[in-house]
C-alpha cells in the first residue's frame, strides 16, 4: 500500500512531457492568391457591394414590367354625415398595371444595369490589388526567411572565427584582446540574428491576418527567382484591353450617358395601362362582378425647375465620369511602365548581387586559408566575414525584389489570377 502511495505521489508531482509545437501547415503561394480572392476582406466587401448594385439594376428593370396585386376587402361606410351612403362590401380584387409608355424608367433601368456591372468589374479590380498585396506579403516572408537564414550563417562564421582567435590566443599566437573584439563581432551577429527573427515573425503574423488564417503556424516555399517572358509593348497592350479599373471607368461612362438620356426624357410623356376586377357582395345589392380598365397619360408641364436641376446633375456626373476614365487610363500605362522599368533594374541588380556573392565566397575562402597558414592578418578575414554576410542577404533582396517586379508587371496589366 505504502508502494502505491509513493508511485501515485511521484506520478503527481513528476513532470509532464511538454507538448509538441504544432507542425507548420505549408502554404504555397497560389494557395495564398486563391485564399485572398476567396477570403480577402476587401474582396468580400467588393462583392457585397457588386451584390447590392444588381439588387438595384433588378429594382429598376422591375418599374418596365407588369404588376400583379391580388387582395381581399372588407368595407362598412357608415358615414352619412359626410353625405356618403350606408354600405357593406366583401369582395377580392385584381389589379394589374402595364407601363405602356416610360421612357424616362426604361433608360433608368440602363443606367443602373451599367452601374451593376461597374461594380462587378471594381470587385474584379479589388481582388487584383488583393492579389498583389498577398503576393507582396508572401514575398515578404520569404525575404525575411532567407535573411534570417543568412544571418543564422553569420553567426555560425563569427562562432568559428572566435573560436580559432581563442586557440592561437592560448597557443599565445595572438592578443588577448582578439578575443574581446571577436566576441563583441559575435554578440553583434547574434543580435542582427535576433531582429532577423523578431521581423519574420511579424511579417509571418501579417500574412495570416490579410488571408483570415487561424491555422496555427505556417511553412512557406523557398525563396526562388520567378520566370517571366514578355515584352513591354505587350504588357501595355493587355493592360489597355484588360485591367479592371480601365473597363470600370468605361461602364461608369456609358451608366452616366444613360443618366443624360434619362433627365432628358423627364421632358416626355408617358402612359401607364392599369386595370382592376372586382368579385363579392355588397349591401345594397349592386352587382356580383365588374371591373375597370384606365390608361394614365401624363405630360409635365411646370416643374419648378426640377428637371433642369436633374439634368444638370447628370451631366456633372458625366464630365466626372470622362476625367477619371482617362485618369484611368493614364494610371495604367503610368503603372506599366513604372512596374516595367523596376524589372529592367530588378534583372541587373540581381546579375550583380550574383557576382558579389561570387566574388565575397570566394573571398571569405581565401581569408580563411591564408588565416590558417598564419599568413593573413586579422583585418583581412574580418573584413572577409563582412562582405560576405552581407553579400548573402543582397542577394536574397535581389531575388524578392526581381519576384516583386513580376508581380507589379502583373498587377498593372490586370492578371487578375497571377
Amino acid at each position: 500500500m505504502r508502494k502505491a502511495a509513493l508511485a501515485l505521489a511521484g506520478a503527481l508531482v513528476w513532470p509532464m512531457p511538454v507538448s509538441a509545437q504544432p507542425t507548420p501547415v505549408m502554404l504555397t503561394l497560389q494557395q495564398a492568391v486563391a485564399r485572398v480572392q476567396a477570403r480577402g476582406f476587401d474582396v468580400r466587401m467588393a462583392q457585397d457591394d457588386a451584390t447590392a448594385a444588381a439588387a438595384d439594376a433588378a429594382l429598376a428593370r422591375s418599374s418596365l414590367r407588369p404588376q400583379l396585386s391580388v387582395s381581399g376587402n372588407l368595407l362598412d361606410a357608415n358615414e352619412p354625415q359626410l353625405g356618403m351612403p350606408i354600405a357593406r362590401q366583401a369582395y377580392g380584387a385584381a389589379s394589374i398595371s402595364i407601363p405602356l409608355s416610360t421612357p424616362s424608367n426604361a433608360l433608368r433601368a440602363r443606367e443602373a444595369n451599367d452601374t451593376s456591372r461597374a461594380a462587378q468589374t471594381s470587385a474584379l479590380g479589388t481582388a487584383n490589388d488583393a492579389v498583389f498585396a498577398a503576393v507582396l506579403a508572401y514575398r515578404n516572408v520569404q525575404l525575411e526567411e532567407s535573411v534570417l537564414a543568412a544571418r543564422h550563417a553569420a553567426v555560425a562564421d563569427e562562432q568559428t572565427h572566435l573560436r580559432f582567435t581563442e586557440e592561437r590566443v592560448t597557443a599565445g599566437k595572438a592578443a588577448r584582446y582578439l578575443i574581446l573584439r571577436d566576441r563583441a563581432a559575435l554578440a553583434a551577429a547574434q543580435q542582427a540574428e535576433e531582429d532577423a527573427a523578431a521581423a519574420h515573425d511579424q511579417a509571418a503574423y501579417g500574412l495570416e491576418a490579410m488571408l483570415d488564417l487561424n491555422q496555427g503556424p505556417i511553412a512557406l516555399e523557398p525563396l526562388q527567382q520567378a520566370t517571366y517572358n514578355d515584352s513591354r509593348g505587350a504588357v501595355l497592350a493587355r493592360a489597355l484591353r484588360q485591367r479592371p479599373s480601365i473597363i470600370e471607368a468605361q461602364q461608369r461612362v456609358a451608366a452616366a450617358r444613360a443618366g443624360i438620356a434619362a433627365a432628358q426624357t423627364a421632358y416626355r410623356p408617358s402612359a401607364i395601362l392599369t386595370a382592376q376586377s372586382y368579385n363579392g357582395s355588397s349591401s345594397p345589392y349592386l352587382g356580383g362582378g365588374g371591373g375597370q380598365v384606365q390608361i394614365t397619360a401624363s405630360l409635365p408641364i411646370a416643374d419648378g425647375g426640377s428637371r433642369a436641376a436633374a439634368l444638370a446633375e447628370a451631366r456633372a456626373h458625366y464630365d466626372r465620369a470622362i476625367a477619371a476614365r482617362d485618369q484611368a487610363r493614364a494610371v495604367t500605362i503610368r503603372d506599366a511602365a513604372d512596374a516595367w522599368r523596376e524589372y529592367q533594374a530588378a534583372i541587373r541588380n540581381l546579375t550583380t548581387a550574383t557576382a558579389a556573392l561570387t566574388d565575397a565566397q570566394e573571398q571569405l575562402r581565401l581569408a580563411s586559408l591564408r588565416q590558417n597558414a598564419g599568413k593573413g592578418i586579422e583585418l583581412e578575414i574580418l573584413d572577409a566575414l563582412s562582405v560576405a554576410a552581407n553579400a548573402r542577404e543582397a542577394i536574397e533582396r535581389s531575388i524578392v525584389r526581381y519576384d516583386i517586379a513580376v508581380a507589379a508587371i502583373h498587377h498593372a496589366a490586370g492578371d487578375v489570377s497571377s
